[in-house]
């Protein structure tokens, strides 16, 4: 029965390479589409031909010389009409275009595909591989297999032509790569962020005139095989060292989208030229058959999501994210305590941020009893938020609930490490513990002044003007909505959460931009601050602007966020509002003393839960969303984070005080 069976497969087999026609051309690729159907592994298969059915074909054609003969002839009369330059040179390759005119064009020809030239290597790539994983396959081929793909096709005088023609068009690849390579070298933006100003002697500029040295000593006719590249291969690690170079001076300097996109293009087209070179044997490779095989599945691949929105975009906020996550690992240092007098410290900004969110409470309550029009009602809670998260800043406070979306950046900066190691366990696991007792103090620096001091103006406001500070109709509606089971709080608490993290990333979005624009700079020569506020005032603005523009800009806009929410909610016809413990605690307190404390326990209980619970949601959520950004950002590995959670769970067994106080231990090694 076996051998019946593998008598049937060869014969099907057989009749599909007849059935490839010398004759036929990128048009008519039926044939070649059936074949690869045939051959690629499938659910049916797979248990035992984890690789398909390449085995058999190269059995195949090499019992059969007349067959593979016949199949040499095919793939030659079709490599040899195909146009593959630009295929090498911009397949995967992103486009010079803003990060909106990639996503409006992708968006485009999702709708509406472009029509390509059936000339084309892509368009062959596209025909042929048209499933989403025969990238993965084609990968994961063992080394004895992907020898079989280019030993027997790339011998006989067949294939001499087509080899012929796809090394001119693979060379002619190399000179647009290089080209723009050079032209991406001298941009300003990046020329600024080296701050290079002789552009002659960059090696972007003299990597492309040593390419057009060895393309000419390449391209005579009696050359063979492609020459060394030696001092090219000089140049473009110098290039490489450069980019690097723009990297880190990014993450210091500030980055912008533009310059973002000028260095993935680099890197890509650096990354493709050193492929094509090393395929070529201009530059040393051990093992050129697994190369080529990987290079067309990376080509695949990149066919197959030539449309993808969420590749673009990930590539193009990766790389703005790590500089954005970056800046908050940096503003996120005053959140880490490690002594017993920077604790204490962090508990009085707490402590001042919760005396101010009590009368910030108040106010909103007052506003909303003035039944203004729902815009304008959103507009002075904004204003109210926001103005009162600013003043907070400039008193030297804390809230809280904003530090998980900075110290998550802060860990992932820690975690970070070549290859997304873990460079020292012991550090990570030090620096955690030192996050939860600062985010434990803050918590309750913020929670227990806000109730206290909202109780003490509630009866401040009963005893100066005889009625209560909120409404009894608005005390009972403040309770309910606090309520973890019977109202949408803890939801709620969830959108608080999103929009602290938005927040922590609007804050080094914004440092960023600060650097990248030089602000300090620049408003110290702005002539009418000058005039206004004198020299050295005017300098100290700009100094303090420098520092502090991302946190003044994060605190308005998370205060905008918030007082909107419930307007935009109102737009949708949706249950969008906002739960933050803080204002909870306050509203809590305020609505039990206009009640007059007449409230069954078994309701203060649940209401009480529900502030606890809230405050849970908004750390669970935000500190969550802005880890896995910087985790991402970073390209560290999952599994190192896993590697966390003994280490973690020992030194909570160990010393279980130190999460939430520092030991004696620390305060001496702090001092």
């Amino acid at each position: 029965m076996t051998e019946q069976l593998a008598s049937r497969e060869a014969q099907a087999l057989r009749s599909l390479l007849e059935a490839l026609d010398p004759g036929a051309g990128p048009q008519d690729l039926q044939a070649l589409v059936h074949l690869v159907n045939w051959l690629r592994p499938d659910a049916a298969t797979r248990p035992y031909r984890p690789h398909g059915r390449l085995p058999e074909l190269f059995a195949l054609l090499e019992a059969d010389p007349s067959l593979m003969a016949h199949v040499q002839a095919y793939l030659a009369r079709l490599l040899s009409q195909l146009r593959i330059k630009h295929t090498l040179a911009e397949l995967g390759i992103l486009a010079n275009e803003s990060l909106g005119q990639t996503i409006k064009a992708r968006l485009a020809q999702r709708l509406l595909p472009a029509q390509v030239d059936e000339d084309t290597f892509q368009h062959v790539l596209g025909v042929v591989f048209h499933q989403s994983e025969d990238h993965v396959w084609l990968t994961r081929l063992p080394a004895e297999l992907q020898a079989h793909c280019i030993g027997p096709f790339g011998a006989g005088d067949l294939l001499r032509p087509a080899i012929r023609h796809l090394r001119h068009e693979t060379l002619n690849a190399l000179d647009l790569l290089s080209l723009r390579v050079a032209a991406l070298g001298v941009e300003t933006e990046f020329t600024r962020c080296l701050n290079a100003s002789d552009l002659a002697a960059s090696p972007f500029v003299e990597q492309w005139m040593e390419l057009r040295t060895w393309l000419n000593e390449a391209q005579a006719p009696e050359t063979a095989e492609a020459p060394p590249a030696n001092h090219l291969e000089v140049l473009l690690s110098q290039c490489a060292q450069m980019l690097k170079k723009a990297r880190a001076q990014a993450a210091l300097q500030g980055t912008s989208v533009k310059l973002s996109g000028i260095l993935i293009r680099l890197a890509q087209s650096l990354a493709r030229m050193q492929t094509l070179l090393q395929l070529l044997g201009a530059f040393k490779l051990d093992d050129r058959p697994a190369q080529l095989v990987h290079f067309l599945a990376e080509l695949v691949r990149h066919e197959r999501h030539k449309h993808s929105i969420a590749d673009v975009w990930a590539q193009w906020t990766d790389a703005i994210a790590l500089r954005v996550t970056e800046h908050a690992s940096q503003s996120a240092e005053k959140y880490v305590t490690e002594t017993r007098s920077e604790y204490w410290q962090m508990a009085k900004a707490a402590m001042g941020a919760g005396v101010v969110i009590a009368f910030l409470s108040l106010f909103k309550a007052k506003v909303a009893a003035w039944h203004v029009p729902p815009l304008w009602e959103a507009v002075l809670f904004s204003l109210n938020y926001g103005l009162g998260f600013v003043l907070i800043h400039w008193l030297h406070f804390t809230i809280a609930t904003k530090q998980p979306a900075m110290t998550a950046a802060r860990i992932a900066a820690a975690i970070d490490s070549v290859d997304g190691r873990l460079r020292s366990l012991d550090a990570v696991v030090e620096l955690v513990v030192q996050v939860a007792r600062t985010q434990f103090v803050a918590i309750w620096g913020n929670v227990i002044p806000a109730f206290v001091t909202a109780t003490a103006v509630a009866w401040g406001v009963q005893a100066l003007w005889g009625s209560s500070a909120v409404a009894l109709a608005k005390s009972e509606v403040m309770l309910h909505e606090l309520h973890p089971v019977l109202s949408w709080a803890l939801p709620h608490a969830a959108i608080a959460g999103v929009f602290l993290f938005l927040t922590g990333l609007i804050t080094g979005y914004c440092d960023n931009l600060s650097l990248y624009h030089r602000l300090s700079d620049r408003l110290r020569k702005v002539p009418w601050l000058r005039r206004w506020l004198g020299v050295v005032k005017a300098g100290r603005l700009a100094d303090y602007m420098g520092r502090n523009a991302g946190a003044l800009a994060g605190n308005f806009l998370f205060g905008c966020m918030l007082g909107s929410a419930g307007f935009i909610g109102l737009l949708l016809g949706l249950p969008i509002d906002i739960r933050h413990i803080t204002f909870a605690a306050a509203n809590m307190a305020y609505a039990l003393q206009a009640q007059q404390y007449a409230v069954l326990w078994a309701d203060v209980a649940w209401v009480g839960a529900g502030v606890l619970l809230i405050g849970l949601v908004n750390l669970m959520v935000s500190f969550s969303l802005a880890f896995y950004t910087a985790l991402k950002s970073r390209g560290v590995s999952r599994r190192e984070v896993f590697r966390l959670v003994r280490p973690l769970w020992n030194r909570f067994r160990r010393r279980p005080m130190d999460w939430v106080y520092p030991s004696a231990g620390e305060i001496r090694e702090g001092n």
